[in-house]
């Protein structure tokens, strides 16, 4: 192995190493307490070679939606599919944010502020553009749905029912950090047969 590859291997590994600790440190302090010392101490590096891969720790929590937003948009897009009925397409959707907050409870805990509006990075456009790359995979649900909703004549106003979603999604992720599985997929199940009594009456 060449001197030039180890040395990427090895900012590579770095770079992972600091994610993993900001990830800790924003789950357990929050983003508001949360601070640049914090993330170098959890991550056993200096404060001067954080501060050499991130300006700040706005930059680290962008980085951070950003890499889970890839991973959730490709697999909502596996899941979803152009066959996939309205109901199905719902199915898939909540059965997928029930398993995904629950096997990343660690960025369920700091990315929840983040969905409710508590974070905001004021006064640097190019992070408030990038946060928001966390969110296409809802452009692509949206697109999804409004063509189900069209083609099988669903009677619910799409963006009345996408902010429903979204209350659900903030529950489903409440509940999970309690330690009430139970009861978020109860709910999720709930919600999809209330939409399929709807249905079926207003035939």
């Amino acid at each position: 192995m060449g001197i030039k590859e180890r040395r990427g291997r090895e900012e590579k590994a770095r770079l992972t190493s600091i994610i993993a600790a900001a990830e800790n440190v924003f789950a357990e302090r929050g983003y508001h307490q949360a601070r640049m010392d914090d993330i170098a101490e959890a991550a056993e590096l200096a404060k001067g070679t954080l501060y050499y891969y991130f300006k700040s720790k706005d930059e680290i929590y962008v980085h951070l939606l950003e890499r889970e937003g890839r991973k959730v948009h490709e697999e909502v897009r596996t899941r979803i599919t152009e066959t996939s009925t309205f109901i199905e397409a719902l199915q898939q959707t909540l059965d997928f944010y029930l398993e995904y907050f629950d096997k990343n409870q660690g960025f369920l805990k700091m990315f929840l502020p983040y969905m409710l509006g508590f974070v905001r990075f004021e006064g640097d456009e190019a992070l408030k553009e990038s946060a928001k790359s966390y969110e296409s995979h809802g452009d692509f649900i949206r697109e999804v749905l409004k063509k189900k909703m069209s083609r099988e004549k669903v009677p619910f106003a799409l963006d009345e029912l996408l902010k429903f979603i979204k209350t659900l999604q903030i529950g489903i992720g409440v509940k999970l950090l309690e330690g009430h599985k139970a009861e978020a997929k109860a709910a999720a199940h709930f919600f999809i047969g209330l939409i399929k009594r709807v249905m079926e009456e207003s035939k």
